[in-house]
């Protein structure tokens, strides 16, 4: 049962790698992205648990590290002091410690990033732009959606001054696109599964390739809107200039691949035909099904496990 649900969690974080959503609608895309990342920092969340709680108590485990520090090295057991643990105690404090540095280091971005809003929002605002925007000086074309509880569009100067009426129009709504479909929401989340799933290969692609279809989402949002794809299109190709790399509390216009997303605006592709679209729809609320399901689990495992642990700890010859 275990192996057959590893396989379906394998098979679900592997699945956006090679399936090809050029034509698939960028919600859909999304939401496999967003599947398969909660899925990456499942898997090393439930790792650790293993390693932490459940392996201590196996016999093989037991065999293997049964050698306790004072047997292994004397001297420090008599003139420093140290108690009598196990080799295996050591090992399994590893697995903790790197998501209890994850965990920091989610915490240590997000507030990074939200000082780096509010100081661009405050001290580099020069004055109201167009559609409720704050305009901040500077000569790069930056049009973006600054915030996360109370997000609000910046225009910069040089975008003011580069970009004519229908490419600002275009922008301003693609901006409006991220805060109303609340990407930045997303965005933080992509993050905290980067940290948690740091170690696992791809997890650094996947979570650019959902900043991607986030992207695309929004330039949806604003050709819904009645704009001119090749105004949306021009606007993005001037605002292709990096404008801090904020993270989740600043989406830019210029975000994403960009000569991607100017390929899709002005070939504007058929979309994919109804099979593939209910296809692909049902193997992104799979995805997003499991990571639900796995998270409800993770308080269980912790329950399970701890007291496993605890008779474990009991029967170790390094406890007397």
């Amino acid at each position: 049962m275990i192996l057959a649900l590893a396989a379906v969690v394998a098979a679900a974080i592997v699945l956006p790698h090679v399936l090809r959503l050029e034509r698939v609608s960028p919600a859909t895309a999304a939401t496999l992205w967003v599947g398969a990342l909660g899925l990456r920092a499942l898997a090393a969340v439930f790792t650790a648990l293993y390693v932490v709680l459940f392996m201590p108590a196996t016999q093989l485990f037991d065999a293997l590290t049964h050698w306790c520090w004072h047997t292994i090295v004397p001297l420090a057991t008599t003139h420093l002091g140290f108690s009598g643990h196990s080799v295996g105690d050591a090992m399994t404090t590893v697995p903790s410690m790197l998501l209890a540095t994850s965990a920091v280091s989610i915490g240590f971005g997000v507030w990074r990033a939200s000082r780096a809003v509010h100081r661009l929002l405050t001290h580099e605002a020069i004055g109201a732009g167009p559609d409720g925007s704050v305009i901040i000086g500077g000569s790069d074309v930056v049009v973006a959606a600054a915030g996360l509880a109370r997000p609000r569009l910046v225009v910069s100067a040089g975008a003011l001054a580069s970009l004519d009426d229908d490419e600002l129009a275009a922008s301003l709504d693609h901006e409006h696109g991220h805060i109303e479909r609340r990407h930045r929401y997303v965005l933080l989340y992509a993050e905290v599964c980067r940290a948690l799933g740091r170690f696992l290969p791809g997890t650094s692609a996947a979570v650019h390739s959902l900043r991607f279809e986030l992207e695309r989402d929004a330039d949806c949002w604003a050709l819904l809107r009645s704009h001119d794809r090749f105004a949306l299109a021009s606007a993005i190709c001037k605002a292709a200039i990096p404008c801090g790399g904020r993270g989740p509390a600043l989406a830019s216009l210029g975000g994403g691949d960009v000569a991607r997303r100017v390929d899709e605006l002005v070939a504007a592709r058929p979309p994919l035909s109804r099979s593939r679209t209910a296809t692909l729809n049902v193997l992104a609320a799979t995805g997003v099904t499991l990571v639900v399901a796995l998270s409800a689990a993770v308080p269980l495992a912790v329950i399970e496990g701890s007291q496993r642990a605890a008779q474990s700890q009991v029967k170790h010859p390094c406890n007397g």
